[in-house]
């Protein structure tokens, strides 16, 4: 669809030809995406915004709104969920609003840069506020929208929400920040204020840029507070999560469009099918993505689902050679990048494409009601203790003594200690299908490169959390919600809609809803206390399993969790395309240039060695083909990005690209 908004500030200096820079910004979403939207300019000697949205509704203004009177302009890319509630708070001496930028703009000026704190609904909303001679731009509190890159050049200000469209501009230069490509390498994607060009940072979710007197600060406009009075027993609790929720679903529901529901089978999918069906009337769409292997495989339970609400349900299998498609994505993507999901997300889209033009989706279901750090919650429970015993230093110096290859290069339960105990540590190294810092120091060619941003703060707290709730909650909001679900799944998510020309939706990633999520009692988000942790039972998303009780079939209410990834294995099942991709990636320029061949070499033997061998542990496998991935990935997008012009080399298939 490739909508976006896009703008340089400068209001110290005249800029140069601005009809002519404009239109060499919006090159990309002229020629991109749907043609039911034209990109709208305005510009004058200190400033150029353009804009490109499709209006799916009659509040969603299609082009940027100035009001003279106020001398405000604003930009939007996204919607705004609560417009007509919000509409109270105008007094009618401002004049009729026609639509949400008009909106913004009186709450702007009623209530400041605290007016985003209102909004409930994703969003990259920029005001330029001309008297002031100060510009404002903020992301959503998620990052459903779009991520947002932006740079400050001799105190001019560039910003877009496409990477194309910044670097389109003259004056921004191409080079590699190698903590970005760290973060990459370690977590599978780049999160933000870092963006793969150093120079370049990214807005994080739930943060406001102010750009004044030629520099530019970030800030939060929002967080997390504990809400007051929430529930303090089970049914109110489960009567106000109900409700909180549908009030979600029908909200993204309320549109002219036709709405698709991403169906996989599990208990978060199935409750907004569920859901859905009690706010509408007509015959719901629903589409599912599965796999040949039974053990990853969640289409039996998707369809009992569909049945059950007589949905016209549509599925597609995933049998490895949609890797092919891998170039087109990074392209879209912008970044390199290559989570677990990444397929099953975009194939479950491109199927709904065919039948809709909005899609309703579950991510960060798990993340609002919190992980514990993963694995069950055990890292949290076991990080808590040593906690409480002062004995987290030398948790870190254990962790720091099993970096030998035998806890790396084996399919056993020595690998999976390793990875249990590193999260324990250090909440950076929840993720383990990456490469860790040890790893990365043999990776590179030069080891100074291999620094990777702490994105959690020091491994020593200095302030102890008074009771395993506390720390719960505080993962919840930084681990889980923060980071995991604004910076990797809505990335994800976003992008992808981005690219199939769809409207996406989320349905737990409402304020509301979060807010409640955070503030409730912790008995309400899983069941079971730390002793249960360390025993490994407890029940996950316990509030949430309690509402859908008597709405779901037993069957979905009684399955364990089993998907919500691509076993990665099967993009390197064929032979030929692996050792192509071998290859290629031995002769290519950058990864020579970057990263050490010997310890490359010896990755792909090891895996050849790993395929012949019985599988212990699937995550043990489907870590080791993701580090071969993420070379492929990075080689790609520097391919796209660097090596060449991004809008004049087309994405070709993946067995094309290698030749």
């Amino acid at each position: 669809m490739s909508q976006g908004i896009f703008g340089i500030i400068d209001f110290k200096q005249i800029i140069d030809q601005p009809g002519k820079l404009a239109a060499t910004m919006g090159r990309f979403l002229n020629n991109s995406g749907s043609r039911k939207a034209v990109v709208s300019c305005k510009w004058d000697d200190h400033y150029i915004l353009g804009m490109k949205r499709i209006s799916e509704i009659s509040i969603q203004q299609p082009g940027i709104v100035k009001n003279e009177d106020l001398q405000l302009i604003g930009l939007i890319h996204g919607e705004i969920h609560n417009y007509e509630s919000l509409l109270q708070d105008i007094p009618e001496e401002a004049g009729q609003c026609s639509g949400d930028l008009d909106l913004a703009l009186q709450l702007y000026r009623l209530h400041g840069k605290e007016f985003y704190r209102k909004f409930n609904g994703l969003f990259s909303l920029a005001i330029l506020d001309l008297k002031k001679r100060a510009f404002f731009l903020a992301n959503d509190r998620f990052g459903m929208a779009h991520q947002i890159y932006w740079t400050n050049v001799d105190n001019r200000f560039y910003f877009a929400t496409h990477l194309k469209t910044l670097l389109s501009c003259p004056e921004i230069h191409k080079e590699i920040d190698f903590e970005a490509l760290n973060l990459f390498l370690k977590y599978s994607y780049v999160s933000s204020p870092w963006s793969m060009i150093k120079g370049i940072h990214k807005l994080s979710p739930g943060n406001i840029l102010v750009c004044k007197n030629g520099t530019a600060t970030q800030e939060p406009f929002w967080d997390f507070n504990v809400l007051k009075n929430t529930p303090d027993n089970l049914d109110d609790a489960v009567f106000t999560y109900k409700e909180l929720l549908k009030n979600s679903i029908a909200r993204q529901l309320d549109t002219h469009g036709q709405v698709g529901i991403l169906l996989s089978g599990g208990l978060d999918s199935s409750a907004n099918v569920a859901l859905a069906s009690q706010c509408m009337d007509k015959k719901l769409k629903t589409f599912s993505v599965g796999f040949e292997d039974s053990a990853f495989d969640e289409r039996p339970y998707a369809r009992i689902v569909a049945d059950h609400f007589g949905t016209q349900h549509h599925e597609y299998s995933i049998n490895g050679s949609e890797i092919e498609d891998l170039p087109a994505l990074i392209w879209h993507l912008e970044e390199p990048y290559f989570e677990l999901g990444l397929f099953l997300t975009y194939q479950g889209m491109a199927a709904a494409r065919k039948e809709t033009d909005v899609i309703l989706g579950g991510e960060a279901a798990d993340q609002i009601f919190g992980t514990g750090g993963f694995a069950g919650g055990l890292p949290l429970a076991l990080r808590y203790i040593l906690l409480k015993g002062h004995l987290l230093g030398a948790a870190s110096w254990m962790a720091g003594s099993l970096k030998r290859r035998y806890f790396y290069e084996h399919d056993n339960l020595a690998f999976k200690f390793r990875l249990l105990w590193n999260r324990v540590a250090d909440l950076n190294d929840w993720f383990f299908y990456g490469y860790d810092e040890h790893e990365l120091r043999q990776l590179h060619q030069n080891p100074l490169l291999a620094k990777t941003p702490r994105i959690f703060p020091d491994k020593q707290p200095t302030v102890v959390p008074d009771s395993f709730a506390d720390l719960y909650r505080e993962t919840q909001i930084n681990q889980d919600i923060k980071h995991f679900s604004n910076e990797n799944l809505m990335v994800k998510s976003g992008r992808m809609a981005d690219m199939l020309d769809l409207t996406l939706r989320e349905s737990y990633l409402d304020t509301e809803l979060t807010d409640f999520m955070v503030s409730v009692d912790y008995g309400f988000k899983r069941s079971g206390g730390l002793v249960d942790h360390l025993r490994r039972n407890i029940q996950t998303k316990f509030l949430h399993r309690k509402a859908m009780e008597g709405l779901l079939p037993p069957e979905i209410m009684a399955k364990p969790k089993q998907g919500g990834f691509v076993p990665v294995m099967i993009f390197l099942e064929n032979e030929n395309l692996r050792k192509r991709i071998y290859m290629h990636l031995l002769n290519s320029d950058i990864i020579k240039a970057c990263f050490n061949l010997d310890y490359i070499k010896t990755l792909f033997g090891n895996y050849e060695q790993h395929l012949r061998k019985k599988v212990y542990w699937h995550n043990f496998h489907n870590s080791k083909a993701n580090r071969i991935l993420f070379l492929l990935t990075f080689d790609i997008w520097h391919h796209f990005y660097l090596s060449n012009d991004f809008l004049e080399v087309q994405p070709m298939p993946l067995s094309e690209y290698l030749r």
